[in-house]
């Protein structure tokens, strides 16, 4: 597992960082491409959507 830090604003320019992690998919006989999984530093789960993020609930939506 590997993960990275990265910047991004809320709609008000408030600053957070989203972590993406990614793991490794074990394969069979082809390399697996790696999954990615997204959180703040509090905790919350976050979905991907091109340069936008946001909370499963939807209340904060972050562009990096």
């Amino acid at each position: 597992m590997s993960f990275r830090q990265f910047p991004a604003t809320d709609a008000n320019g408030e600053n957070y960082v989203i972590i993406e992690f990614k793991e490794e998919q074990p394969g069979n006989s082809t390399p697996a491409a790696p999954t990615a999984r997204y959180e703040l530093a509090d905790g919350r789960h976050l979905v991907r959507d091109g340069r936008q993020f946001r909370t499963s609930g939807g209340e904060l939506t972050l562009t990096t």
